[in-house]
């Protein structure tokens, strides 16, 4: 999901590892994803031998010297397959990171999205009755609680992959709509420059980042202008945080 997430990052700006290195460290998803911050230099180095991404330019920052990337005609098409590719894989476990995946849909055709999730739904739910037939022929009475356990957790895993699906399929417009707010706030926001989103959010009134957050769902056609509203939030907390 590395790389995905780099090209999709640089599909929106151009920019350097470490504001993308900021944005995982601010959002905390190294906490609830497998994508970890310190592989983001090691990914740059291999997306730019493969040629799916380019040197823009360098930049001096004080001693050292900052590497702006940008991405290529095939780093945009690998990056359409990488989001077909993670929308066809399981989740397994609280660290997945297709719980990620609905925020970086932009570009893609909701028909080819719709499509490639039914056809997941039908494997998923295939593997369940084959599951569920073991289970029937595996567990009685005499079996271990632990290996009658193994198999409830692996239905309920299922049930829940199926109706996580489902549920986008179901609101995938809106999923379209929250994708392309998400990006216009990254190709707003200059992330190597906030500390800590969290610590931002907080010192933000939910009610107010909640009212912008469901106007930006609701109401497409004003959905830039409070955008704006919330990127201005974000950016003045920011600053007022660093200035305390």
């Amino acid at each position: 999901m590395i790389r995905t997430l780099i090209l999709y990052f640089l599909s929106l700006k151009n920019t350097h590892g470490y504001e993308i290195q900021k944005f995982i460290q601010i959002n905390h998803m190294d906490s609830y994803t497998k994508i970890q911050s310190g592989s983001i230099y090691y990914a740059l180095s291999k997306l730019e031998k493969e040629g799916l991404i380019e040197l823009y330019k360098e930049e001096q920052i004080g001693a050292k010297t900052r590497k702006i990337y940008s991405i290529t005609d095939k780093g945009k098409e690998e990056l359409s397959q990488c989001v077909q590719k993670e929308l066809n894989c399981e989740i397994y476990d609280i660290g997945s990171d297709k719980f990620i995946i609905y925020p970086i849909l932009r570009g893609l055709d909701q028909e080819v999205v719709i499509n490639t999730i039914k056809s997941h739904i039908i494997r998923l739910a295939a593997k369940k009755r084959d599951i569920e037939k073991w289970q029937r022929i595996k567990v009685g009475d005499a079996t271990l609680k632990v290996e009658a356990l193994c198999f409830e957790m692996m239905i309920s895993s299922l049930n829940y992959q199926i109706k996580w699906h489902e549920a986008l399929i179901e609101e995938l417009d809106r999923c379209m709509n929250y994708s392309k707010q998400i990006a216009e706030i990254i190709k707003k926001v200059d992330f190597s420059s906030i500390n800590d989103m969290c610590e931002v959010m907080e010192s933000i009134p939910n009610n107010e980042v909640e009212r912008l957050k469901q106007e930006i769902l609701s109401d497409p056609v004003h959905a830039a202008k409070k955008l704006d509203e919330l990127v201005d939030l974000i950016k003045n907390e920011s600053f007022n945080i660093r200035t305390d």
